[in-house]
């Protein structure tokens, strides 16, 4: 299905773009020799080493993309660029290639609601509470060490509560090449200065806490904005792995069904990386993909009251996709806006930092915990007071502490 929409790309414009998927004697994360103990140094960081591919098996794919442009992404173990007809031949029966799919156009998942607010007293905001993160912290789980990567818009390192928190930062021009960019580190739209502060902010005297996981090692990667979306993510994952990430937090997708990306998903998850997705927000009845997918933590939105949110997505019985998986604070989410002070805003985008996080916490509890064992625990924590329909609040809301508690076994 996924090279069918190449070739209806090729048939009405005569080229379209594509990911080729390397074959399992060029990269290592294709295969299963991928599936091994995570490497731990002694601060219980993850760290991975590039495979080591056939460059020059590999560089012989490049005369088939058009002009001869294409990308490697060597953690990934794909390729990507633009096609025409012949290239597409070509490369589908090329003794490099696994699978060729379709690369689609990914957009971001917008807030429904934002506006700025004057920041109550120091307190730890409601989302927080809902988690229990406290209640994690004390037990002295922080994140520390823990290395987060953060896909989105960018990110204001200037502000206080991500002064410290941005450990790196990469940009990636439309082709996913990076970018040399010198500091300060900016936010492309507002966006993920938002979503980074939820996951990874800083305490701040006199401020709220608004950051899941305090300690955590955020890395901050500009995926969107600026032009082809789908060779920036891929980017940005491929970062994300050669960094050492333990958890992804991403915002974006392709409205409906699109299977393109699940060899993707599978390659990160083969890597040791959790990948957690916003579900989107276009209401009952509506995913996006990667969000729909049952490899990733889909996240949706609830508020206050454990309602699940009106705009929030969730699964449609008529259509492939899935999710949400869980569902966690996305309503009137207080957190950092670029230039400083403070913001209100809704949507699942909201609400996945929030999960993501909690995934970071639990790994600073169990440095070598799996992500299958993160995963679940957060998953069989989950509780859904309100009586949500399932389908709409999939396992429901997670608990920090029975989660901590199931993967620790206290």
């Amino acid at each position: 299905m996924s090279i069918e929409e190449i070739q209806k790309d090729i048939d009405g414009t005569g080229a379209g773009r594509a990911i080729v998927v390397l074959d399992r004697d060029h990269v290592a994360a294709s295969t299963d020799a991928t599936k091994t103990s995570v490497n731990l140094d002694a601060q219980g960081r993850l760290s991975r080493t590039a495979p080591a591919p056939r460059h020059e098996r590999i560089a012989a794919l490049q005369p088939h993309f058009v002009d001869s442009r294409m990308v490697h992404f060597p953690f990934l173990g794909v390729v990507h660029g633009i096609v025409d007809q012949a290239g597409l031949d070509r490369l589908a029966d090329h003794e490099a290639t696994h699978k060729v799919v379709h690369a689609p156009d990914l957009v971001t998942i917008p807030p429904v609601r934002s506006n700025s607010v004057q920041a109550p007293a120091a307190e730890v905001t409601w989302g927080l509470q809902r988690m229990k993160a406290a209640d994690i912290w004390q037990r002295g789980y922080t994140g520390r060490n823990i290395v987060v990567a953060h896909l989105d818009s960018g990110a204001d390192s200037q502000h206080p509560a991500l002064q410290g928190a941005i450990d790196k930062y990469a940009v990636f021009d439309s082709e996913g090449n990076p970018v040399d960019t010198r500091g300060p580190y900016e936010d492309g739209d507002d966006h993920g200065t938002h979503t980074g502060a939820t996951l990874a902010g800083r305490r701040v005297d006199g401020a709220p806490v608004i950051g899941m996981a305090p300690d955590a090692e955020l890395i901050d990667a500009t995926i969107v904005g600026h032009g082809d979306t789908v060779a920036r993510v891929l980017a940005g994952m491929n970062w994300a792995l050669q960094k050492g990430a333990r958890v992804l937090n991403l915002s974006v997708g392709f409205p409906g069904w699109k299977e393109s990306f699940e060899s993707i998903i599978k390659i990160l998850r083969a890597q040791h990386l959790l990948p957690v997705v916003a579900i989107g927000n276009d209401g009952a009845g509506h995913t996006r993909s990667p969000g729909n997918f049952p490899t990733v933590l889909s996240v949706g939105a609830t508020d206050n009251n454990d309602k699940v949110a009106k705009f929030s997505s969730s699964h449609n019985p008529a259509d492939k996709g899935m999710g949400p998986m869980v569902c966690a604070p996305g309503v009137k989410i207080l957190s950092a806006k670029p230039g400083g002070g403070y913001r209100e805003a809704d949507g699942s985008s909201m609400a996945t930092p929030h999960v993501a996080g909690l995934a970071a916490l639990l790994f600073s509890a169990k440095p070598d915990a799996t992500i299958d064992e993160v995963e679940q625990a957060i998953v069989k924590s989950c509780s859904n007071p309100a009586g949500e329909d399932t389908t709409r609040i999939g396992a429901g809301i997670p608990d920090g502490i029975a989660a901590l508690n199931r993967l620790t076994k206290e």
